[in-house]
């Protein structure tokens, strides 16, 4: 009985041992995780301008009215044959990212005739120092269009800039586009509305 004890010991000792170095072929493992949300941000642009017909007259309240102030009608001129009607128009950024002023876009719509229009000059100032847009005669313009800036130039969200646009005849605009003739009798009782539209990348 007790040969048979000792034996039994030594099979249950061996089997111990079997099992540990099978255990010893296992492998740890662990992962890691990151994750990024991206979000689309929205370009927006809010515009003001002295006496705007749409109330939108100061950054203030272009800020405050966003989508009403996202254009802005300029008050009406009657003019003689030469004339100067320079405006400044305000600009800010109300959107969720930056954006870049890439060119300008020029329409108008006639009313009676066209020797108005013919014969109106048009000049942009470029707040920017990189030159003048349009200068010389509104359809000259129209017909460039669009109005390439050259190098696109940033507006960081909350900032804030101006341009000048100057409709002019008969005399060198005041924002520095060289002089072109008086209009001609055939203008007398004509009118044109002049639309400009500042084209942004974001």
């Amino acid at each position: 009985m007790k040969l048979k004890t000792i034996a039994m010991t030594g099979v249950m000792s061996l089997a111990g041992l079997g099992l540990v170095g099978a255990g010893a072929h296992a492998v740890f493992t662990t992962t890691t995780t990151s994750a990024q949300t991206i979000n689309a941000g929205t370009p927006a642009m809010a515009l003001w301008a002295n006496g705007a017909t749409n109330t939108c007259t100061t950054e203030a309240i272009a800020k405050a009215y966003p989508v009403t102030c996202s254009s802005i009608t300029l008050p009406a001129a009657t003019v003689g044959s030469t004339f100067d009607a320079n405006s400044t128009v305000g600009v800010v950024n109300v959107g969720t990212i930056s954006a870049s002023l890439v060119s300008f876009t020029v329409t108008d719509t006639p009313a009676v005739g066209y020797a108005l229009e013919s014969n109106m000059g048009l000049c942009i100032g470029d707040v920017y120092g990189l030159g003048y847009y349009g200068n010389g005669f509104l359809t000259n313009a129209e017909a460039n269009d669009p109005l390439s800036v050259g190098s696109p130039v940033t507006l960081a969200v909350g900032a804030t800039t101006t341009y000048q646009v100057d409709l002019y005849a008969g005399q060198a605009s005041t924002q520095g586009c060289g002089a072109i003739s008086a209009l001609p009798e055939s203008a007398v009782g004509e009118s044109d509305t002049v639309t400009l539209t500042a084209n942004y990348n974001g």
